[in-house]
């Protein structure tokens, strides 16, 4: 059974140009902080670390979403490296922060009001452009033999850091609260990072993630210095908000795990702690995401295709000049079953 998720209309190292400071603040209660960037600021690709691990009996091309499909020369084995050297489409990419449901991407419209930067809701909105906003490519897997493939549990994104938090913590934020035990890292911004893998043929959504939960980031009183909750087990962090046109505006919705709407059953927020108190930031749980199949009967190979989108979300509390300059990683496993 299809998990069709298409709304009604089509919704690292970071720099910015010419940044001015978001005084932000917290409204709305603890878990009510406006996030979001200005236009001003990019996510350049060269802050980001893709590998896509192949299990045996499959190889994978992987071309810039949208264009044509690969010679048979492009399919490879082993391990593929997502990187602007090999792939130069990955060299264009400048990600500014987005709304999506994973299947549909818009760059809102933004205001700023005493130093708040919010989505306007009342006019037309852009589509993003995955050329530049944000990480979108097509998925080519083949196979002599029919499998469904997966992407497999333990797949991660990360932060580039290995501390996030106090006196050592790594590619150190400026926006720190001082004191000599507070320290916050950039890479932080993993917790706004969001992963989707989309198929636009069957307009299904295969897969909605929020890689790291756990990180939350917190404002104190002055609105200039953060702290960050690296733990967190609950709350706005597990929930992913998006916009859809409503009546002619835009109207934040949301989703969560067991929520019972229709993207909730391929949305993934997982509690992956360590008994030490770790998280993992792994999936957790595989997910299916294509099944190879031969076109016609005399066909080498059984072959399928999926979408797969990384984005920064604006609504997510980590969508801060506080986190600009930050690096993440990703290490997409995938696996097969025979179908």
């Amino acid at each position: 059974m299809k998990n069709s998720t298409a709304p009604n209309r089509k919704t690292g190292r970071m720099i910015a140009k010419n940044l001015i400071v978001l005084l932000t603040v917290a409204i709305a209660g603890f878990f009510g902080i406006q996030a979001w960037f200005t236009d001003r600021q990019t996510v350049p690709a060269d802050g980001i670390e893709v590998k896509c691990q192949i299990p045996d009996g499959i190889e994978v091309a992987i071309v810039k979403h949208g264009a044509a499909a690969p010679p048979s020369s492009q399919y490879t084995t082993g391990t593929i490296e997502l990187t602007k050297e090999k792939y130069q489409f990955v060299n264009d990419i400048k990600m500014t922060e987005v709304s999506s449901d994973g299947y549909t991407f818009y760059k809102p419209a933004l205001k700023q009001e005493s130093g708040i930067a919010t989505p306007i809701t009342d006019v037309e909105w852009e589509y993003a452009d995955s050329s530049v906003h944000y990480l979108s490519f097509d998925l080519y897997v083949r196979s002599k033999s029919s499998y469904d493939i997966y992407i497999d549990g333990k797949s991660t994104i990360k932060p580039n850091a290995k501390i996030l938090t106090g006196e050592k913590a790594d590619n150190k934020s400026d926006f720190g609260e001082s004191g000599d035990s507070e320290g916050i890292s950039r890479d932080c911004v993993t917790g706004a990072v969001r992963f989707s893998v989309a198929n636009y043929k069957t307009k299904e959504t295969k897969l909605l993630w929020i890689p790291a939960p756990n990180i939350f980031l917190n404002v104190n009183e002055d609105t200039t210095k953060y702290s960050v909750n690296t733990t967190a087990q609950s709350g706005a962090s597990y929930v992913h908000d998006y916009y859809v046109k409503d009546s002619g505006n835009w109207k934040k919705t949301s989703v969560s795990a067991g929520d019972g709407s229709a993207l909730s059953k391929v949305f993934v927020a997982n509690k992956n702690f360590g008994t030490d108190g770790s998280y993992s930031y792994q999936l957790g749980t595989k997910k299916e995401i294509m099944t190879l199949e031969r076109q016609s009967s005399g066909d080498e190979y059984a072959t399928g295709m999926v979408t797969c989108n990384m984005w920064v979300d604006g609504e997510d509390a980590e969508a801060r000049l506080a986190l600009v300059n930050g690096k993440f990683n990703a290490s997409l496993v995938l696996t097969k079953n025979a179908s």
